[in-house]
């Protein structure tokens, strides 16, 4: 069975088939012209004797419009204004042809100025002033009203408002924040020297945008005249389009290549280039993807459908799903009731972001953040700090006619604009539409095993697919407050003392002191105390072993850069100390950074020692800048030009002073994302298959007793100095316990009685019996417990109750 998208109709009238001259023939991307047909002439009455000839028709008035296309500066492209948005150069479109140095002159009627993009076909007879002649077609575009420069960012700008109607300013600022480009993107790269920031050049950028481009037209060259998805032929403008919005998805990958081992190591133009390819080769279009990207690209975007007739009814979309087996999955639902469809007086709607875990048949549910222990993080909504309750989503505008919605999510922790293409799965099966979306590249719908395992089961009546685009607009910069009571844990930042940090040849230092030390953690109570001891100079020990396993693993580098250094993020999943040792390092990368001067910090790729997970041989990446800003009562350190190992991150690390203490919190990036999302009667349909629980949206959504999953450092605030018990509850519902004073663990029992509420229960080797509560989005713990005395080498209970306080890491 295949899986056929609706077909468009459009209505033609009055259609004249003209033949297109010499001068612009195959200007489409990938050659060929409209067919010649040679119809008789029509016999006319000549007019009455004595009538005077007509005048000849006016000119229209226009207006000379300059442009210049450039990789290096390009020769021989046709350009044009795109009235009719179809990526070619139509006979009745106002065009040109560049010179040596990429630039044109085209004569536009002035009522078009301004009202059009412009569009570039750099065919094989075109030459790049500093890549040669051109050996694979592709076409280049700008926005409407910015003509002067065609260049492969504008073309990205450009494609970024035409996938959800963002406005030019919105746009680049989408791609400079995907590349890390600090410059703007209508500038002229070619004229201007390189950044000494540390940012990306955007000439550098350019250059990978076209070879991924060239690349795939290439090798997807194949498939034009095959048929798409929806039975249509695919045609080089199809290619081209399908090609660009998928490099604006891409752009941190190719970003992040510039990174690889291989593309350094590279000392020619064309070995970096092919460094380039083999690293995003993975991540690019394929005849297996292009068939449904180009079908979707075919569909008028779907615009919300009004109806006075019907009131608004409860629904879900199913925005990620992630399925190992009925015992181990996690997804992420956007659920509205009916009250919440129903549109307010600003047209708007909302919806719950609504996250659910099953961890070996043990359900967390959560909100907006990664993990259910996270969801007390505060961003900034431009006058305040706040968090986003259990419950709290999104709010919607009304779709317009080309599908396009505002959204804002929790208070301005993250606004943008989505576009969707809504297609009718009713009656489809499973198995077929779930491996399209595999097929065309969405990986938000993630089943383990074979599709086949669906058989012939069909989605039901009602049953919608949509297809989404995404662009963020804006990120807040949010952090989680964490526990007080542990330096160095959670979000906290933390310092050794000013001799440790200071780092040096532990041999040369006196026992005791300095690297040989052991120094505490603790917090860090203001930017000040921080940059003065992170300044990137690591204790070096030499070489050591340890042994795991009956097996002794050296290396000849055991430098310890965690003091001297601030963390960024930790890339990879291999275990620490379980499992099968890799080497003396784990294959994760943790990143970091260290103030290295006025206003200047350093970056780098670091090691993770597998015995500890401790941070060890640091190799420079990049330098880079800081700023720093108020924002309400606190002080937030931005990190500018961060090198392009980071550039495939989803956040930017930045660092929070409030409160007498600095954390480490987060700005997310902004890149377009292309999703596959299911509505509520079809996502429902394939729960029931996977054996998941239904959902409905009327009903509320509540937290569960795993939902309380973290770690909690718990104390009696009046106790004895350093009492205190860490308490983690693990995401299958268990529950481990460590004395802090002795760092012994012990065995125990922590049970949420009531979830709504966050009560508690504790058992421990001890008869105090500890209740209380938890809070869940702020992770504050309270609570009582029976004191005891040793009767006898007995715990006995006493009649004395005392208090517990804690918080979540």
């Amino acid at each position: 069975m295949t899986f056929a998208l609706k077909r468009l109709s459009m209505a033609f009238a009055n259609v004249a088939i003209i033949a297109l001259s010499a001068s612009v023939a195959g200007c489409g991307g990938g050659g060929g012209s409209a067919p010649v047909v040679d119809t008789p002439p029509v016999a006319s009455a000549p007019p009455p004797a004595g009538t005077p000839p007509a005048p000849p028709a006016a000119p229209a008035a226009t207006t000379d419009v300059n442009t210049t296309v450039i990789d290096g500066a390009v020769k021989n492209a046709v350009v044009c204004f795109d009235k009719n948005a179809n990526g070619k150069c139509d006979a009745d479109e106002a065009q040109g042809k560049t010179d040596v140095d990429g630039k044109a002159t085209i004569a536009v009627p002035n009522a078009d100025v301004g009202k059009y993009p412009i569009l570039a076909v750099v065919g094989t007879d075109a030459v790049d002033a500093d890549h040669g002649p051109v050996t694979v077609a592709y076409t280049m575009s700008a926005p409407a009203g910015k003509p002067v420069l065609v260049s492969p960012l504008t073309t990205m700008v450009q494609q970024a408002i035409a996938s959800t109607g963002v406005s030019v300013a919105e746009a680049e600022k989408s791609i400079k924040d995907a590349t890390g480009i600090t410059v703007s993107l209508f500038e002229d790269f070619t004229k201007v020297a390189a950044p000494n920031d540390g940012s990306p050049s955007a000439k550098t950028v350019a250059r990978m945008v076209v070879v991924a481009t060239q690349e795939q037209s290439k090798n997807l060259k194949i498939s034009i005249g095959s048929k798409a998805l929806d039975d249509k032929p695919i045609t080089q403008q199809d290619l081209d389009k399908a090609i660009e919005k998928k490099l604006l998805e891409l752009l941190p990958r190719l970003i992040e290549a510039l990174s690889n081992p291989a593309y350094l190591a590279a000392t020619t133009q064309q070995a970096k280039e092919a460094a380039i390819v083999a690293a995003v080769s993975g991540s690019l279009l394929s005849t297996t993807s292009l068939p449904t990207f180009v079908a979707i690209n075919n569909q008028v975007s779907t615009p919300a459908v009004t109806s006075t007739a019907a009131a608004p009814t409860s629904g879900f979309v199913l925005a990620t799903l992630n399925f190992t087996d009925v015992n181990n999955w996690s997804v992420r639902t956007h659920r509205s009731s009916a009250a919440q469809n129903t549109p307010d007086a600003n047209g708007n709607t909302r919806a719950i972001v609504a996250r659910s875990r099953s961890n070996s048949a043990t359900v967390a549910n959560w909100g907006l953040t990664g993990d259910p222990a996270r969801d007390g993080e505060l961003h900034w909504n431009g006058s305040a700090w706040v968090g986003c309750p259990f419950g709290v989503g999104l709010i919607q505008s009304e779709r317009d006619s080309s599908g396009n919605s505002n959204y804002n999510t929790c208070d301005n922790l993250l606004t943008g604009k989505t576009n969707r293409i809504t297609l009718d799965v009713s009656g489809k099966t499973m198995s077929v539409v779930l491996n399209q979306i595999r097929d065309g590249g969405y990986t938000n719908i993630n089943i383990g095993g074979p599709l086949a395992q669906f058989g012939s089961t069909i989605f039901p009546q009602g049953s919608k697919l949509n297809y989404q685009t995404d662009t963020p607009l804006s990120a807040a910069v949010s952090y989680y407050p964490g526990s007080t009571l542990s330096a160095g844990q959670s979000s906290l930042v933390s310092v050794v003392g000013a001799a440790a940090a200071a780092g040096g040849i532990a041999a040369n230092q006196a026992a005791g002191t300095a690297c040989n030390s052991n120094p505490p953690e603790q917090n860090v109570t203001s930017f000040d105390t921080l940059i003065a001891q992170k300044r990137g100079v690591p204790c070096q020990f030499g070489a050591t072993s340890y042994v795991y396993g009956s097996q002794t693993y050296t290396s000849p580098n055991n430098d310890i850069w965690s003091w001297s250094t601030v963390n960024i993020a930790l890339v990879g999943n291999n275990p620490v100390n379980s499992g099968i040792a890799p080497g003396y390092f784990t294959t994760n990368v943790r990143y970091r950074f260290a103030f290295t001067g006025a206003n200047t910090v350093t970056y780098y790729s670091c090691k993770q020692r597998f015995s500890d997970g401790g941070t060890r041989d640091c190799q420079q990446i990049g330098t880079g800048d800081y700023s720093i800003s108020n924002l309400g009562d606190a002080r937030v350190l931005t990190l500018g030009s961060q090198p392009s190992q980071l550039a495939n991150l989803l956040f930017k690390t930045v660092l929070v002073e409030r409160g007498g203490f600095v954390y480490s919190g987060a700005q997310s990036k902004l890149p377009t994302t292309y999703t596959a999302r299911l509505n509520m009667t079809a996502s429902n349909a394939l729960f029931g298959v996977l054996g998941m629980p239904l959902v409905n949206p009327e009903v509320p959504f509540a937290p569960t007793a795993a939902s309380y999953q973290g770690t909690y450092d718990v104390t009696d605030p009046n106790g004895l100095v350093g009492n205190g018990t860490v308490i983690t509850i693990n995401g299958n519902g268990t529950s481990t316990c460590t004395d802090k004073p002795s760092n012994t663990p012990f065995a125990c029992s922590f049970t949420t009685t009531n979830p709504a509420t966050g009560a508690w229960t504790f058992r421990g080797p001890n008869p105090t019996d500890p209740t209380g509560t938890t809070n869940f989005l702020t992770g504050a713990v309270v609570g009582t417990y029976k004191n005891f005395t040793i009767v006898n080498g007995t715990p006995t209970n006493t009649t004395e109750i005392r208090s517990i306080v804690g918080q979540r890491r």
